[in-house]
């Protein structure tokens, strides 16, 4: 918030009794002062520091990275902690994180690019594009491993895949999927693993249900199909380019290895070191084969990368000048494509790309928010407990960034803090 000014008077005062000339400095003095309101927000921000270094101090976080902004405007970039335990090598706010999940967004904002183009509206069937696509709904698997299937009465479309809604490797069927990728995989392209998986039966009718993930591959080879480009190209080319976001990528040059962040484990009260070179594929990100990537894992990049990214969905759609997405869009992505009520628990919402706050419940704490944030605002994580969320109300992004595993809902106390120190 930026203090008012007095903006002072340009006449001559008539001399006064001194007891009332200390008054009247002491009143102008005050008037124009920004330290007050300054002094407050600062002591608040102090709060966020406090819950971060405290959980790391207690040996139950290796680390975290801030990145807050309103306005345009940053409030709060810091780290905390080690980027190696081990090492005991501090953490820096350009170091390089694993934020799987959160390749989810990305590549959604690159398949909608190419809708606005012309090239697919939301509710075409997928198998117009993809011939090897299922109308089949799994009822069960037999004992001889023979499979009970009835036609879909709803058509999967590509609305259900960005909204997590398809029925791909849901319910019983998820043993199929899992299966099929362990005896045919590694596959050596995104294309030759959807045109198997795809052609599996459903777990449960689209649109019914919500089952999060295996939808990804397949809208990320639909970016291929319609660009005519592979995925990582078209996704460098129409987002990570135009936004300067040059530190995110699927696959880097080993010079690189240094900045990339440990990922851990906590077990048994201890912080276990993962393999910092895998892929959740389990390609290395430092090798030559470079063809495979997925639309729903395996980006890894800076926090200061993904804020651009955050704060161009803010200003709809652009970013220094450069036009990702039309308003119009942004709109028709951050409002819910879910059915409600849902299994993906209370006060579920899912847009195409982000969940969607629905403002607080009287039923309960809605997962991934806190009443503190406003109704509409979205975001989303990846597995190793990286979070963004873009308020509009409030004209506020805000990013939290760590490398740990299993989730302490720790993302949800850091809100509280942000909330309580903005102005």
């Amino acid at each position: 918030m930026t203090p008012r000014r007095n903006p002072g008077h340009s006449g001559t005062f008539r001399k006064a009794a001194p007891g009332a000339a200390t008054l009247l400095v002491a009143l102008i003095v005050l008037l124009v002062s920004p330290v007050y309101s300054r002094e407050i927000s600062d002591n608040r921000w102090i709060r966020v520091d406090s819950l971060l270094q405290q959980a790391i101090d207690q040996g139950r976080f290796p680390h975290a990275l801030t990145y807050v902004a309103q306005n345009g405007r940053v409030l709060h970039h810091k780290a905390f902690g080690w980027k190696n335990v081990e090492q005991k090598e501090p953490l820096r706010t350009d170091d390089i994180f694993y934020i799987y999940s959160q390749a989810k967004a990305i590549t959604t904002v690159a398949l909608m690019t190419l809708y606005e183009k012309g090239a697919f509206q939301l509710d075409d069937p997928v198998s117009r594009y993809i011939p090897e696509c299922t109308d089949q709904v799994l009822d069960s698997i037999r004992k001889d491993g023979s499979l009970a299937t009835h036609k879909a009465r709803n058509v999967l479309t590509i609305r259900h895949l960005l909204c997590h809604s398809s029925g791909i490797g849901g319910g019983a069927a998820r043993s199929l999927r899992e299966k099929t990728l362990r005896e045919q995989g590694p596959f050596p392209t995104i294309g030759s693993e959807v045109r198997q998986i795809i052609a599996l039966p459903l777990g449960y009718e689209p649109g019914t249900q919500y089952n999060y993930h295996p939808s990804s591959d397949v809208w990320g080879y639909l970016v291929e199909l319609f660009s005519g480009m592979s995925l990582r190209d078209y996704v460098r080319k129409t987002i990570l380019e135009p936004l300067g976001m040059d530190h995110t990528d699927w696959y880097f040059d080993p010079s690189l290895r240094s900045r990339m962040v440990t990922g851990y484990v906590m077990s048994s009260g201890k912080l276990l070191a993962q393999d910092p070179s895998s892929m959740y594929s389990g390609r290395d990100i430092f090798g030559p084969d470079q063809r495979y990537v997925q639309a729903g894992s395996g980006l890894n990049g800076t926090i200061g990368d993904y804020a651009r990214f955050c704060q161009m969905l803010l200003d709809g759609g652009t970013w220094n000048g450069k036009r990702i997405l039309s308003p119009a869009t942004i709109h028709l992505m951050t409002r819910n494509h879910l059915p409600y009520p849902n299994n993906g628990g209370n006060g579920f919402r899912f847009g195409l790309g982000f969940q969607i706050f629905p403002g607080p419940s009287t039923q309960g704490e809605v997962q991934n928010f806190t009443p503190m944030v406003s109704e509409g605002s979205y975001g989303w994580l990846g597995m190793y407990q990286t979070h963004f969320m873009i308020d509009p109300q409030e004209k506020l992004i805000v990013l939290l960034f760590m490398n740990r595993r299993p989730d302490e809902k720790i993302w949800e106390r850091f809100l509280n803090t942000v909330y309580q120190a903005i102005e």
